[in-house]
């Protein structure tokens, strides 16, 4: 005897499988971003192999100087880098010595092998320099100018001199140089016409007295 099994409409369980799978493939199917570039296979600031080639001229860094950058000029002996490297081709130079090409080096210019710095000539005037020293000296200390100090003045020597008194002067000063005293001559204060010195005059007064 057959006996009914209990089974389940499909519908429902195929919508839900359907819906599900239908959201997976919505989610697959969005919009893509956009393409990546690929990155070049060598720096574009160093030779590439076509420009690196036997008897080049060449600046290299060393391995040990690596740390410094320091480069060192000369022609290309042999390549060991089959391809471009983004740290520059690795070659052998003809005096054995091995590094990677950073440059290019025009062969007409002296090569310095990296063992003293280019020195750059600044042309133009010269600046003066900034600080200026200022040096002072009291005159007063120089006493090889001024040995015996400047001579003795007194209050007549601003004032001028009055015509009596430079005819006195040279009166003075012409009894003086023939040995003889100075001596200074009055009138009579009678008459007013004697003249001479005091001894003279007071004999002339006791005369107009008696």
């Amino acid at each position: 005897m057959n006996r009914p099994r209990n089974r389940q409409p499909r519908s429902d369980r195929g919508g839900r499988g359907g819906g599900r799978g239908g959201g997976g493939r919505g989610r697959g199917n969005g919009p893509a971003g956009p393409p990546r570039r690929p990155k070049p296979d060598y720096d574009p600031n160093v030779p590439t192999i076509r420009q690196v080639v036997p008897g080049a001229s060449v600046s290299i860094v060393l391995k040990a100087d690596q740390p410094t950058g320091r480069e060192v000029q000369g022609k290309v002996g042999e390549l060991l880098t089959r391809g471009n490297h983004p740290r520059g081709i690795k070659v052998r130079l003809q005096d054995g010595r091995v590094g990677r090409v950073q440059r290019m080096v025009n062969a007409d210019l002296p090569s310095t092998d990296g063992s003293a710095p280019i020195q750059v000539r600044r042309e133009g005037p010269q600046q003066a320099p900034s600080r200026i020293i200022k040096m002072e000296r009291d005159v007063r200390l120089d006493e090889d100018e001024f040995p015996e100090g400047p001579p003795p003045r007194n209050l007549g020597a601003f004032f001028p001199d009055s015509p009596g008194e430079s005819e006195n002067e040279d009166e003075i000063a012409a009894n003086v140089g023939t040995g003889g005293f100075a001596t200074a001559n009055v009138k009579c204060p009678f008459c007013d016409h004697f003249e001479g010195d005091e001894v003279a005059v007071s004999h002339h007064v006791e005369q107009h007295i008696t």
